[in-house]
């Protein structure tokens, strides 16, 4: 099988939101950043309210509804930021090869991608894990790297099916396919 496609560089942010939005470590992480900035601003802004004499109902209220702005959009911010660092990693001359034409070609043993500046091949046993959105598959090689397959590179719900038993026939726990 042999399949034809473009990377664009709205399929690299989606690619890295998928991820941010799914890994266990990630949104660990963000909760634990959530929760302490929100405890600091209020901690702090009624620490600091008190050494200047201004506490009271109101200035507590304020700094409440901070630590709550904070917890609330912490996950919108980050989700932001995360777009915005893919596109500018993207623009990075080095990084041009990312986006563009691609070929991947499945063998029996092995499968191929091919691209600018790209020719890989990777070995079935090679996949760790598999997952999927509303228009892409994500074939993970490592823990923190992949390759994008948009929907759009199959003919029909026939050859995508065939791909997709094809790049998981290796993975043998079902926790670990889209």
């Amino acid at each position: 099988m042999e399949l034809h496609y473009e990377i664009t560089k709205q399929d690299y942010i989606d690619f890295n939101l998928h991820y941010y939005m799914n890994n266990a470590v990630v949104q660990r992480s963000l909760l634990i950043t959530r929760i302490m900035t929100a405890v600091l601003v209020l901690i702090g802004g009624t620490l600091l309210m008190y050494w200047v004499e201004g506490l009271g109902v109101l200035s507590t209220a304020v700094y409440l509804a901070l630590a709550a702005v904070c917890f609330f959009g912490t996950p919108w911010y980050m989700k932001r930021k995360v777009a915005k660092n893919t596109e500018r990693i993207l623009r990075n001359a080095n990084n041009k090869q990312l986006c563009g034409p691609k070929t991947l070609i499945l063998r029996e043993t092995d499968f191929e991608l091919k691209g600018e500046n790209e020719d890989t091949v990777y070995q079935y046993e090679a996949v760790q894990r598999t997952a999927t959105d509303e228009g892409h598959y994500y074939i993970f090689v490592d823990e923190f790297s992949g390759l994008i397959i948009p929907f759009t590179a199959f003919e029909n719900e026939g050859q995508k099916r065939d791909f997709y038993d094809r790049i998981t026939a290796c993975i043998t726990d079902e926790a670990l396919k889209c």
